[in-house]
């Protein structure tokens, strides 16, 4: 009971955090709750595309030595295979959605997904860590938990654009998956090439993943933030002097 409360509970935050922000017309809890249990879906959707079409292609670099033999299992056996999985879900998710008529509205269903698939993967790395079970749940509670959840934002922020219109060009489109796999890339490629490399070298990389995780999170503040403008766009400013109201009319004298 502890190991699922310490896997759910940034994962809930997370979800309270982008609920909260939906605050104009909230999306239905069926929908939100459909969304996140899609988003656990995607796990089994990456495992396939990860275990037969990537490996029958030769792109399993699991046992490589070599900082880009990692960076290539980063991109061929997480960012990718994931990424393309949950945005399979959320396309499913949303293309007969008649709730889906707002542009944050992306962002939020693309969280739901995203922190779906990230609950069971910290269910299942914190079940495994054995005696380890509290630091790793700590760690990925700073760090893998928020990361799905940047993926998640990005994802969800170029789908809006795209669907609504906003965006109607072909690099746009790509962006949508383009966008959240190179984020997430980069994520696990600097973490798994630590285990590579030389102790300072592994230092290295362990700081120039903090820089990357803080400017990711700032990036995926301001896109939550755009899109929220965009479905209340500020008043038009007022130009020239203001004129001030008429005074009201002197009643006539008895």
């Amino acid at each position: 009971m502890l190991v699922l409360g310490i896997s759910f509970l940034p994962v809930l935050l997370l979800l309270f955090y982008i609920y909260r922000k939906d605050n104009v017309s909230p999306e239905p809890p069926a929908q939100l709750v459909k969304a996140f249990f899609f988003g656990v879906g995607s796990i089994f959707v990456s495992l396939l595309f990860s275990t037969t079409v990537f490996s029958f292609l030769g792109l399993d670099f699991r046992t490589s030595k070599h900082v880009l033999g990692q960076f290539a299992e980063a991109l061929f056996g997480a960012a990718l295979p994931e990424e393309s999985a949950k945005l399979l879900m959320l396309w499913l998710l949303l293309r007969k959605n008649t709730y889906y008529d707002e542009y944050f509205d992306g962002i939020v269903y693309a969280a739901f997904v995203g922190m779906g698939f990230a609950a069971f993967e910290n269910v299942m790395y914190i079940s495994e860590a054995g005696e380890n079970w509290l630091a790793v749940g700590f760690s990925r509670a700073l760090f893998s938990i928020p990361g799905h959840f940047s993926f998640a934002v990005a994802m969800g922020y170029f789908y809006s654009l795209v669907h609504f219109g906003q965006k109607k060009d072909t690099l746009s489109k790509i962006c949508v998956l383009l966008v959240p796999v190179i984020a997430h890339w980069i994520y696990d490629g600097l973490l798994f090439a630590q285990g590579v490399v030389a102790d300072i070298l592994a230092v290295a990389f362990v700081l120039v993943f903090l820089v990357f995780i803080v400017i990711m999170y700032r990036r995926s503040a301001k896109l939550i933030t755009a899109l929220r403008q965009l479905d209340n766009p500020p008043p038009p400013p007022q130009y020239g002097p203001t004129i001030p109201p008429s005074p009201p009319p002197v009643p006539p004298m008895a």
